[in-house]
């Protein structure tokens, strides 16, 4: 096949160890994204593992999650040589699925993702430094009305912030959160289906509810450092170190895979999370932040 899947720029790195995350146009193609889009969208609760969890005022944004590999599409995902060699160039060593999720803000849906730094949750579960990062691919596009990803652009340098409790969900210390907003710039991220965005376990991101009437799903792909194994009281099987074998990156579009996802695929909802019903719901406007967008 022709197509070179894109790998990152000496230009693209720097931009990441400036900012806390890069853009990467055209991280996977469309026809490699349609048949996940199109078995979402014949069953938008996959099978039942769609779950979700609230936000900070009870609204439910959903999510599913995996963590191990395998020979259908999803579990081939977190393996694609394209994914694995940004994290571990970025990262400097070997890394090992942390896990990937799904992340979807059908239209009209008031669930947001309020500010937070993964390894905020990260360093609960064992992991003793912050050499984790995020992969993550815009499914369907987003925009800044349709729930765009935010992030605090060189929030990353702040080190870890404690995580509080946000009325109904937990999130970044918001005192400290203030302090680092007014010294940093608050950015939203507009892109293009198949487009990528790498972010580091430390920067701060958010993303708002769905005012449009266009979904916006993402694919994360965390990533953890062989090294950086957790331990201690909080690690957990799910989570532990196993080998991850490199993919090609032809596999998606060589069809390499039987169904895009096997039954028993996805980690079981946490007791107590619900399926999220979309319905469109009030918005309290905020100030505007930039704006950075990629079009191809």
């Amino acid at each position: 096949m022709s197509w070179q899947a894109p790998r990152l720029t000496p230009s693209q790195i720097a931009d990441y160890r400036r900012d806390g995350f890069v853009i990467i146009p055209g991280l996977m193609r469309r026809d490699e994204i349609a048949p996940l889009m199109e078995t979402y969208e014949a069953d938008p609760l996959l099978d039942g593992a769609m779950g979700a969890v609230a936000d900070s005022s009870g609204n439910a944004q959903n999510v599913v999650l995996w963590t191990q590999p395998g020979d259908d599409y999803i579990g081939q995902l977190p393996g694609l040589a394209r994914f694995m060699d940004a994290a571990e160039t970025l990262l400097g060593q070997p890394v090992y699925h942390w896990h990937s999720k799904i992340v979807p803000k059908p239209p009209g849906s008031a669930g947001r993702w309020d500010w937070h730094q993964d390894y905020g949750y990260w360093y609960y579960e064992g992991c003793l430094l912050p050499e984790m990062l995020t992969v993550t691919v815009s499914l369907d596009g987003m925009a800044r009305d349709n729930g765009a990803m935010e992030v605090i652009r060189g929030s990353h340098r702040y080190g870890r912030i404690d995580v509080k409790t946000l009325d109904q969900a937990s999130g970044t210390d918001p005192d400290r959160l203030a302090l680092v907003m007014e010294r940093c710039e608050r950015v939203v991220l507009e892109i293009q289906p198949g487009d990528g965005i790498v972010f580091d376990g430390l920067t701060l991101h958010a993303s708002g509810p769905n005012r449009s009437q266009r979904g916006r799903t993402l694919l994360h792909l965390s990533y953890n450092t062989v090294a950086n194994a957790p331990v201690g009281a909080g690690a957990d099987e799910n989570h532990a170190y196993k080998p991850l074998a490199k993919v090609p990156d032809e596999a998606l579009l060589a069809h390499r895979w039987g169904k895009v996802f096997n039954p028993g695929r996805f980690n079981k909802r946490t007791p107590g999370t619900k399926v999220h019903a979309a319905s469109p719901v009030g918005f309290t406007s905020v100030a505007p932040a930039p704006t950075v967008r990629v079009t191809q």
